[in-house]
């Protein structure tokens, strides 16, 4: 092999000089959008956070003081989410949600709607996730109702949960049987 004369190896270093600024230069603009759209999801997000404290709070206050037996949303349609939460002591509640508002029926007959502002929520599905603990025998129940803002990366498929209505449920394993291990909910399911 031959050597680069001094002339040659300093063309050589300018050259690995250039790439790895650029390297770091395509590294740097490619943190600052991810910190763009990390806080432009936080500023969405907020559009409607009092609606979904007060959502998720309702539920969550009714489904814990009742025992879940079964859940139902054979009534959805693609623009009309419909969830039934039956119970053991044969109430029923229901989340009705189509792309602009959200009402809920308390197992005790109450009814709030609530009108989302600036989103969609997406009606056609909810996704449900289980989990149980043989040792305390329990077992968690979330349903997750994505909203999709104006912001072009929240949709479904890329979905910023800051948004969503995420509801939980923590209950006895022995009543788990009731309801049967479902994925999602809605007319997509």
């Amino acid at each position: 092999m031959k050597r680069l004369n001094k002339k040659g190896s300093t063309l050589l270093e300018l050259i690995i000089s250039i790439a790895l600024i650029s390297v770091v230069l395509v590294f740097l603009m490619r943190l600052l959008v991810d910190l763009n759209n990390t806080e432009t999801n936080n500023v969405y997000a907020k559009n409607n956070q009092i609606n979904r404290a007060e959502i998720i709070r309702m539920i969550e206050n009714d489904l814990n003081n009742n025992i879940i037996a079964g859940l139902d949303s054979s009534n959805s349609a693609k623009d009309n989410l419909i969830i039934n939460f039956k119970f053991a002591s044969g109430k029923i509640s229901t989340i009705n949600a189509t792309s602009d508002k959200f009402t809920y029926t308390s197992s005790s007959g109450t009814k709030r709607t609530w009108t989302m502002d600036k989103c969609s929520i997406y009606t056609a599905k909810a996704d449900v996730n289980y989990s149980n603990d043989n040792i305390p025998k329990i077992y968690t129940l979330q349903i997750d109702i994505e909203i999709h803002t104006t912001n072009e990366r929240n949709k479904y498929g890329n979905n910023n949960l800051l948004d969503d209505i995420l509801i939980s449920y923590l209950g006895k394993y022995d009543n788990f049987k009731g309801i049967g291990q479902k994925t999602c909910l809605g007319y997509n399911c």
